[in-house]
């Protein structure tokens, strides 16, 4: 399934406070084409939206200074730019809530294909997609290619791993959402403490602290090649995993 490239050069501001997962979302969509713009809390998302004329903002309810549901209200996102809340907050209130203040509503720990997928129907339904498609000569990155590293591939569409060789490697939902986790992040560091949000099923108390180490632990154990080549998942002290650069 491709989403096309029309997404291509469309600036999306994401409003998040975690650093991390601001980072996890702002690569993938640079990676992808898009121009992404950050904000942290409410004051900048009001700067930026006035300064910048984002095509779209993705929206964390959730911000330091402000409740995202009050603050999309006051400036009538939704009206006048397209918006998606991103948030933690899953319950069937928040997303009435959401969808009344006329945004989409992505609940974390975030799908990035399917957040992508979301971004492309709502910049075409508000007709805010003008960027020419490939077949009118504008190039740019497939939305749904995989991720590659060290001449690993991970299909993110198929959910799928392959091997430099061009072999399938098995993977448990647990494994495979780490690993794209790292991936979309490389070569930066992902912590703990986010990793284990990715597989928790955003329930972090159902699932042991350990959980993350252990999954590391097989991943690194699968994905170790014949020829005695380490897998490219590095500890990075202090702070969590990483997965190598291809320069490494």
């Amino acid at each position: 399934m491709s989403v096309g490239t029309e997404l291509v050069g469309r600036t999306v501001l994401v409003v998040e406070d975690s650093p991390e997962t601001q980072d996890l979302i702002a690569t993938y969509l640079e990676s992808q084409g898009l121009r992404v713009l950050r904000a942290a809390n409410g004051a900048e998302l009001t700067e930026r939206v006035a300064r910048d004329r984002p095509d779209l903002v993705l929206l964390d309810i959730n911000l330091p200074d402000c409740d995202g549901l009050a603050l999309a209200e006051r400036l009538r996102l939704g009206e006048t730019v397209p918006l998606i809340f991103v948030t933690g907050r899953d319950s069937p209130t928040d997303r009435v809530a959401g969808l009344s203040h006329g945004g989409d509503y992505v609940t974390k720990p975030v799908d990035l294909l399917e957040l992508l997928i979301r971004i492309r129907n709502l910049l075409r339904r508000s007709g805010t997609s003008a960027v020419p498609s490939a077949a009118e000569g504008t190039a740019g990155p497939a939305p749904d290619a995989p991720l590659t590293f060290r001449g690993w591939r991970l299909d993110l569409v198929r959910r799928a791993l392959f091997r430099p060789d061009g072999s399938y490697l098995a993977l448990t939902t647990g494994e495979f959402n780490i690993l794209a986790a790292l991936a979309a992040m490389r070569p930066n560091p992902v912590s703990r403490e986010y990793l284990l949000d990715v597989i928790s099923n955003r329930d972090p108390r159902s699932i042991s602290e350990h959980t993350v180490d252990t999954l590391i632990t097989r991943l690194r154990r699968k994905m170790r090649l014949e020829d005695g080549a380490a897998s490219p998942i590095v500890t990075v002290r202090g702070v969590g995993y990483a997965l190598e650069s291809d320069e490494s």
